[in-house]
């Protein structure tokens, strides 16, 4: 269920939206404990890997050589929509949620049910315009 699993994402968003104020991720990660690293490329198995989160120790990995890959993509393609977003931030509101993920039980969901609910979070978190789903696209 594509649907319920993306109204889960924006319903955790809005936890940390207090009086329509959107707090800086950077901030929300800082408070929960969870690290964030940059390093310039992904794993040699996952070349088109932008971020991740890993549980342990708690940090979420941003991987610089993608991410401005896909900044260049965004400009290429025109996508006036996206020039102005924080493409970091965006992907860390992504992997906040697996760290929220992660120990809990938000019911059966499957892997791409896990990930349509990180991008509609993400989406909700930062007030964006598009959907995130359309950055792996443009990745490509």
């Amino acid at each position: 269920m594509i649907d319920d699993a993306r109204a889960l994402g924006r319903r955790l968003a809005r936890r940390f939206i207090v009086q329509g104020v959107r707090p800086e991720v950077r901030q929300i990660a800082a408070e929960m404990g969870v690290g964030i690293e940059e390093q310039e490329g992904p794993p040699p198995a996952q070349p088109r890997l932008r971020s991740e989160y890993q549980a342990e120790p708690s940090r979420i990995i941003l991987y610089r050589d993608p991410i401005d890959s896909l900044a260049a993509a965004i400009h290429a393609n025109q996508r006036f929509d996206m020039l102005a977003c924080d493409l970091d931030g965006v992907h860390i509101a992504h992997e906040l949620f697996h760290h929220l993920e992660f120990g809990q039980r938000f019911g059966p969901l499957n892997s791409e049910e896990v990930e349509e609910a990180a991008h509609a979070f993400a989406q909700e978190l930062l007030d964006l315009k598009f959907d995130p789903r359309e950055l792996s696209a443009l990745a490509q």
